[in-house]
């Protein structure tokens, strides 16, 4: 049996200057292009129906007030993507129920929170998502080392996620998929934290991201398919502890 040494072990974490270097220059540049021309790319369909919902208004509520027959003013439009001082939470909450129950709120009531506080810019929209898209890679370099115990695969993914023209690009729209991509990677990583550490804290933290998943986007449930599959395959098919944990993990969510 090898025996690893204090020296040895930090050998073997140590990541090449090269790679570090390229690393960081990867994640600046991923970065810079996110909040990059925010205000400057077309604000289509998905987004407007996000500033709608944002404000508080529901779209039978803009149908039956706007078209009328008439022409319709840039100025008379714009009054449904600005925030109306008028309503809360709750009106936010009821758009979302009545008219697209498979857009959960909590994404659309934190982009409330915030364009009260900075305003309804399209940039401002924007910027939210740009900013969640950071909390992206430390949660990816996170699930790398709980998947391979080393900084290097770490690094390199969160590269490759940093200058992905897809996130890039999901990074800059008024929608919630950023917060769902980091929901569903705080969910993976603390499914192996509470499998490794085998505590029932752990376990109820594994709970705690789930429902931030399922309260970002219906499609979190996928997700919980995803690690049900996991669990049952490592585990053998057989109820043990680690099977029972997730299952009282997973009663606590629903």
């Amino acid at each position: 049996m090898r025996l690893y040494t204090s020296k040895n072990l930090t050998d073997k974490l140590r990541i090449p200057q090269k790679i570090l270097f390229l690393v960081i220059v990867l994640l600046l540049i991923g970065i810079f292009f996110r909040f990059t021309n925010l205000d400057r790319k077309v604000y289509w369909y998905d987004e407007t129906i996000t500033s709608l919902r944002v404000a508080g208004y529901r779209q039978t509520e803009v149908v039956q007030q706007i078209f009328n027959a008439k022409e319709i003013s840039v100025q008379a439009l714009q009054k449904y993507q600005k925030i109306n001082l008028k309503t809360t939470l709750l009106a936010t909450t009821y758009s979302l129920a009545t008219e697209a129950p498979q857009h959960p709120p909590l994404y659309f009531l934190v982009a409330r929170f915030w364009t009260q506080w900075l305003g309804d810019s399209v940039a401002t929209m924007r910027s939210l998502s740009a900013l969640i898209s950071i909390l992206i890679f430390p949660c990816l370099y996170w699930l790398c080392l709980e998947l391979f115990k080393t900084p290097l695969f770490g690094w390199i993914a969160v590269a490759l996620m940093a200058v992905s023209p897809f996130h890039v690009l999901y990074a800059q729209e008024a929608r919630e998929y950023s917060l769902w991509t980091v929901t569903t990677l705080l969910s993976s990583t603390t499914l192996l934290r509470a499998i490794r550490l085998k505590t029932k804290l752990s376990w109820i933290v594994y709970a705690a991201t789930i429902v931030a998943g399922l309260y970002s986007f219906t499609f979190s449930l996928f997700i919980i398919i995803g690690h049900s599959i996991y669990i049952a395959t490592t585990e053998k098919f057989r109820l043990t502890k680690i099977v029972k944990s997730y299952l009282f993990a997973c009663f606590i969510v629903f």
